[in-house]
């Protein structure tokens, strides 16, 4: 629930957008003002880095830039950003009265647009104009691999999708109102590309994945901008809510579900309150991180940097997993559990074991809730009425109790499992949700070109089982599943092997 209510803090945050970019508007001016003043002292360094920040740390990553673009169009956001690279260039060779001047007419620029903008109604052809971007950018990554230079083609084509597709929020968006399906088709389609300029391929094969994206990301375009010029997106915000909500939820809360489970069986209620620390700290980890994003989403890094951080956090949620699996599954032979409690039960020190479920809920919680939040951000930016946001809000409250009467139902049959097979469960629903994250760890790597992509075709996608049509995202789930089953197999050897001593000991009491 208090993802819930961050998620819609945020979505509150950018519909009442307008009162704060008078604030912004006064930041960029000042730097820009001090422009004239540094470039007659002969600093012109300092005079680069007022404007860099002026345009990048402000008018960009505030969010002014889109709102501009989004409410005035493209060619007035393009035409501040003309101005800024002009006077960047007479900050290095122009005269002063130059200088004075292009600031005073970029200062007038901006604080027009600002006006306009604040009383300007949202145009309707949102997502038609960051498809034209993509293809653009497409378009110019072939002209470049035709020309030989297939280095400068791979960055432009990898700028067309983490830039533009990722960065402006189209991935998002196909997700929540159109389908997953869809999304995974122009993904591959994008991947096609870069792969086929970083190999070499013939140029009409790479003509060939370009077009069929440049068809398939304009026509998701005009289903958007349809669904977002109409006068209300009605109940699809509900589904696309809901929805959202619960995949992005169950994963976490399964592992939270059977920690809690875990803990109270075996009468270990002081671990409670470090696991709850655990899912706090991964909520505000989450909201950070979803903040910082969407703060920067003009970088064209940013697609790279979010990619990294799940998959990342993606790989130590899976090998946390592993581990904890494991050391349940060590605690159901025999009398282990008894041993290990009778072992610790007079220390102050927390075991490693409470370490490890600690650590477990907060890399679970943290990556879902930061997922969940960027998804809801198409989401609220679609909503046109109140009622839409009210549908909206309700999909996510039906989604929360769901989520609790899972949680609620997986902690109640669990606290009446027998000991044993309660331990045996677990290890072995926690090592599925390993083998389930790895494939999605895997696909985020993918993305951020750290690994490679071979697809299989006629494979389907499978997301909340982890399973994507690619070589790589299914070694990285067969390896993790062939640890996780050595694993059980060695438990199930040392208990073997502990068992006659067991019986000879009581024979001989």
């Amino acid at each position: 629930m208090l993802l819930a209510v961050a998620i819609g803090g945020g979505a509150a945050s950018s519909a009442s957008a307008d009162g704060q970019w008078q604030d912004t508007t006064d930041a960029v001016v000042a730097l820009l003002e001090g422009v004239p003043a540094q470039h007659a002292a002969g600093d012109v360094k300092a005079a680069e880095a007022a404007i860099r920040k002026a345009y990048y740390e402000e008018y960009q990553a505030s969010g002014l830039e889109d709102e501009i673009k989004h409410r005035l169009g493209a060619e007035r956001s393009t035409a501040f950003q003309q101005g800024v690279v002009d006077l960047r260039n007479l900050a290095r060779e122009g005269t002063e009265a130059e200088v004075e001047a292009k600031t005073a007419e970029l200062v007038e620029l901006l604080r027009a647009d600002v006006a306009e903008a604040a009383t300007a109604p949202e145009v309707d052809d949102r997502w038609s104009r960051v498809a034209a971007n993509i293809v653009d950018a497409a378009e110019n990554a072939l002209r470049l691999y035709e020309q030989g230079d297939a280095e400068k083609g791979l960055k432009e084509a990898t700028r067309a999708y983490l830039q533009h597709y990722e960065a402006d929020g189209l991935e998002k968006a196909t997700l929540s109102y159109l389908s997953n399906g869809r999304m995974a088709k122009v993904e591959r389609a994008f991947r096609d590309i870069r792969v086929g300029i970083r190999d070499g391929a013939p140029v009409d094969e790479v003509r060939a994945h370009v077009e069929a994206l440049g068809q398939m990301v304009t026509e998701d375009a005009a289903a958007l901008d349809a669904l977002g010029a109409s006068e209300s997106v009605g109940w699809s915000g509900f589904v696309a809510a809901f929805l959202i909500l619960l995949r992005e939820g169950v994963e976490a809360l399964l592992v939270v579900a059977a920690v809690v489970t875990y803990v109270i069986k075996t009468g270990r209620r002081d671990q409670l309150r470090g696991v709850y620390l655990g899912i706090g700290a991964a909520v505000l980890v989450s909201i950070g991180l979803a903040v910082a994003f969407n703060s920067m989403t003009s970088s064209g890094a940013l697609g790279l940097t979010q990619e990294l951080i799940e998959g990342v956090v993606g790989f130590l949620a899976v090998a946390m997993l592993i581990y904890i699996s494991s050391w349940i599954l060590s605690k159901s032979e025999g009398d282990a559990w008894h041993r290990y409690i009778n072992a610790t039960i007079d220390k102050k020190a927390t075991s490693g074991g409470q370490w490890a479920l600690f650590t477990v809920v907060f890399l679970a919680v943290a990556r879902e809730g930061f997922e969940t939040i960027l998804f809801f951000v198409p989401v609220f930016g679609a909503a046109q009425t109140p009622g839409d946001h009210l549908l909206i809000w309700l999909g996510i409250g039906v989604a929360v109790l769901v989520l609790a009467g899972l949680f609620v139902a997986v902690r109640y049959f669990g606290v009446r499992l027998p000991l044993k097979p309660f331990f045996r469960w677990m290890a072995v629903l926690l090592s599925l949700l390993a083998v389930v994250m790895a494939g999605g760890a895997a696909k985020e790597l993918q993305d951020a070109l750290v690994l490679e992509s071979t697809p299989i075709d006629g494979l389907p996608q499978i997301e909340w089982l982890g399973i994507y049509p690619t070589v790589e995202t299914l070694v990285a789930q067969g390896v993790v599943a062939a640890v996780v089953v050595a694993l059980g197999l060695w438990q199930r050897a040392k208990a073997k092997a502990n068992t006659p001593e067991l019986s000879d000991s009581h024979a001989h009491s």
